[in-house]
């Protein structure tokens, strides 16, 4: 009898008696395995086999301390073994997994207040990923020397007060079960890797409370904040239109061939596949009726890994296990990477799993929607195939005239710069300035970067421009969504000490927090610096 993992993993198989193992052992040993048996010693294994179990976990247990007991056994010394040492100590790939796994929590529960300090300064998603892992061992360290132990009342009350736990305000503990249910438990995790995320997560506040201790902006400061975000300026801006524009490219047939010759390589239809799904729905909530019953959410679960695990046995076929089990099967067209399929909870994900698929290992693991759960069955790869230039003619012409486009209009707004540019210059008001570009200058009411009353898609660009302009000065081409835009800035507005006074409300918590996350960063920077990461460079 062959076990599987995906079985072993099974809370029902958790529960069974040793007896059950011992009786697999002892029926892999009768034929066809071997040609010889001996009942007479399986017999003496079936009369003796509690005391022998006794004796094979004792002697499992000495081996495993022998083998991973601490500091200079064997697997500490092996380096192969080692993702990294910080500290002076190896971490393991387990222990590096586990942490990434609760990175992946912390973003599904919105605990932004962990992740963005911990995850700084990364350049690539595999970045933010290192970077949270690594600046947690260094968070947990230096807690622990600064003496910053949460209590466990801490940590409860922080669990409830967590909005992803709450139902109108308040906390809602079936929502909390839900989660350790259908976000904990298919990542191997359980209550108490959510405890230890939320005790990094008061480490984390108890340090920003110690960096922003006896903090109080300057005068010079607070104005300065106030004129970024208060104070209010009068502008005028030039807009070159891109319809006008783009009416005038042409894309001769000339260029459609050259372009056809040089990106022929890359023009193919896309890949696709085609599948079959079983889906396991979770139970309708009721309009104003209970929450959904975590019980009954964990049966779902159940089928869906029941339906999993079915597959896994040799020569198993998808259609076959699901009409043993009960389960519908349906069939979905044939579509790209990246589309969002409503039968697959929308989800570019399970998309992304049936690619993953092959002839030789059709079905998936479960895959989790916003209803329940999939598991798919790949039938068919309808692969990519070149394009013949009457079959890429549509595409070519609308990529190179967008190309066009772009490269007009940018030369195009750098023209009517250098224009206005030489006519402010030549003493000219602004609007004059604009009437030899061709184009009309438009005045627009003071704002601020806070209080616009600025319409149009553009209206951010020109806000955030114009406040970091000096009076006189002309913008770079801003890229609207229209097309370009210029914006130029006449004078500020005096500050207002009554309005200053007033806003000071809103700009004191600001400038800490910009003032306590620079800190911060430092800190943890300047901590993982001494920590002496040291990554395996075998791995």
């Amino acid at each position: 009898m062959w076990i599987s993992a995906a079985q072993l993993r099974r809370n029902k198989l958790r529960g069974l008696p040793l007896s059950f193992y011992l009786n697999t052992l002892t029926s892999a040993l009768t034929p066809p395995f071997f040609p010889n048996p001996v009942p007479a010693m399986v017999n003496i294994f079936r009369r003796f086999q509690q005391p022998l179990l006794i004796i094979l976990t004792v002697f499992v247990i000495i081996a495993f301390v022998v083998l991973y007991g601490g500091p200079g056994t064997r697997l500490d010394k092996l380096g192969s073994d080692r993702v990294a040492t910080i500290y002076d100590r190896g971490v393991q790939p387990a222990e590096y997994s586990s942490i990434g796994r609760q990175f992946e929590i912390c973003r599904m529960l919105g605990m932004f207040d962990l992740v963005i300090p911990l995850a700084q300064n990364a350049r690539s998603m595999a970045d933010v990923t290192d970077n949270y892992i690594w600046n947690t061992f260094v968070l947990r360290h230096e807690a622990l020397k600064m003496g910053i132990q949460p209590t466990e009342l801490q940590v409860t009350e922080a669990i409830q007060r967590m909005p992803a736990f709450q139902t109108a305000g308040q906390y809602d503990h079936s929502r909390y079960a839900q989660a350790l249910q259908t976000v904990f438990a298919p990542r191997g995790m359980n209550s108490s890797h959510l405890e230890e995320l939320v005790r990094d997560s008061i480490r984390m506040q108890a340090i920003r409370d110690m960096l922003s201790a006896g903090y109080g902006p300057s005068p010079d400061e607070l104005e300065k904040a106030y004129s970024k975000q208060f104070q209010k300026v009068e502008a005028a801006v030039v807009r070159i239109p891109k319809e006008e524009v783009a009416k005038q490219v042409k894309v001769s047939d000339e260029d459609l061939k050259g372009a056809y010759e040089s990106r022929k390589d890359n023009l193919k239809t896309p890949e696709k596949r085609k599948v079959q799904f079983a889906a396991f729905v979770l139970p309708k909530k009721e309009k104003d009726g209970p929450a959904l019953n975590a019980s009954d959410m964990q049966k779902v679960a159940d089928k869906a890994d029941d339906f999993a695990s079915a597959l896994l046995a040799e020569g198993a076929k998808f259609e076959e296990v699901a009409k043993r089990l009960g389960v519908e099967v349906k069939t979905l067209p044939a579509f790209g990477l990246g589309e969002r399929l409503a039968e697959l909870g929308s989800n570019p994900r399970n998309t992304a799993a049936a690619f993953q698929l092959t002839p030789e290992k059709p079905f998936s693991d479960t895959l989790q929607t916003q209803e329940g759960y999939v598991v798919l069955n790949l039938l068919e790869v309808q692969p990519s195939k070149p394009l013949t230039m009457a079959e890429a003619k549509e595409q070519l012409l609308e990529s190179l005239k967008q190309d066009k486009v772009r490269e007009t209009l940018s030369l195009k707004a750098a023209e009517v710069r250098k224009q206005l540019e030489e006519g402010l210059k030549a003493g000219k008001p602004f609007a004059q300035a604009a009437v030899a570009t061709g184009f009309k200058a438009e005045v627009l009411e003071p704002f601020s970067r806070s209080d616009s009353k600025l319409k149009g898609d553009d209206a951010t660009l020109i806000q955030n421009s114009a406040t970091e302009l000096k009076p006189g000065q002309i913008s770079a081409p801003l890229d609207g969504p229209a097309g370009p835009v210029l914006v130029y800035v006449t004078k500020r507005q005096p500050v207002d000490p009554a309005d200053l006074e007033k806003q000071k409300e809103t700009l004191l918590p600001m400038l800490e927090t910009q003032r306590v996350d620079g800190l911060l960063s430092e800190w943890i920077d300047r901590q993982r610096t001494a920590a002496g990461l040291q990554m395996n460079q075998s791995r």
